[in-house]
């Protein structure tokens, strides 16, 4: 997947930062679109795709099509989706501290993880990493723990509040190209090692959420821009969304797509 988003983002950035929304680009082409509800939008690295709306989980094909749908009314509204291995999809609860794994049917696969049994009830975000591991971060404790795939504690690290010298309220956390990321809005975006060892603070400030492609850093603005940071060289470019109302987004391979009130988009960069 890193490959297609580097050539993607190489195109995109390659003739220009200019891009009008739709209606008026010349960069953008729009593949597909469809009638969609959600506040939030994953992908997998099969193409599909995941919008989530309160405790609905609705997955499309990569054409568009609607392909099924999974709801658990009994634990509540659902708080984020990590698709990174699409055969056993994360699916997070953050008010019943419930893990949920989907298979690619988003059918039940297993039993879920009751976060309270590890001493976690207060965990508020949760990701996947390397090996079928998960990332689990307590508030409370201000405590980053990896579980192997056999969902053992592997390592936790301990009062990271002490270690960076501030206490995090953090939005986001991903695991990407042997690195684990956690924005905090406030501070920035916190670069950990694959075994929690803090590296540094990256200096974008104010996001929500964000994907990583190698060494960059992609996210979008209040304005709706989208923006490509460098990590290495602190380089960083804009381009303008091609379509504005946008509730949420999710780069796929050589595609970028978008989530509105009432649809889905598909969009693909055109010289």
């Amino acid at each position: 997947m890193v490959q297609y988003l580097l050539i993607f983002w190489s195109t995109l950035f390659l003739f220009g930062t200019t891009s009008k929304p739709e209606g008026g680009s010349k960069q953008w082409k729009r593949m597909w679109s469809v009638p969609a509800k959600g506040e939030q939008v994953y992908t997998d690295p099969l193409g599909d795709i995941c919008v989530v709306q309160g405790d609905q989980l609705t997955k499309y094909k990569g054409n568009g099509l609607l392909f099924r749908v999974y709801s658990n009314k009994n634990l509540g509204k659902i708080t984020s989706v990590d698709a990174a291995n699409p055969l056993k999809i994360i699916v997070f609860y953050r008010d019943f501290s419930r893990i949920v794994f989907l298979d690619n049917t988003v059918t039940d696969n297993g039993e879920p993880l009751k976060l309270e049994e590890l001493g976690m009830e207060q965990a508020s975000l949760v990701c996947w990493s390397y090996d079928n591991g998960i990332w689990i971060y307590d508030p409370i404790r201000f405590s980053l723990t990896r579980l192997n795939q056999q969902l053992k504690i592997q390592n936790e690290i301990l009062n990271l509040n002490q270690i960076l010298g501030f206490a995090l309220q953090p939005t986001w956390m991903l695991e990407a190209d042997n690195y684990l990321f956690i924005n905090v809005p406030d501070k920035g975006v916190l670069q950990f090692d694959v075994f929690g060892t803090y590296m540094r603070t990256i200096p974008i400030k104010g996001i929500q959420k964000f994907d990583v492609s190698g060494e960059s850093i992609i996210y979008t603005d209040q304005e709706e821009r989208l923006h490509l940071y460098q990590i290495k060289t602190f380089i960083e470019d804009t381009v303008s969304l091609p379509r504005k109302g946008i509730n949420d987004f999710a780069i796929d391979k050589d595609r970028m797509i978008l989530l509105s009130n009432d649809s889905l988009y598909a969009f693909q960069f055109k010289e």
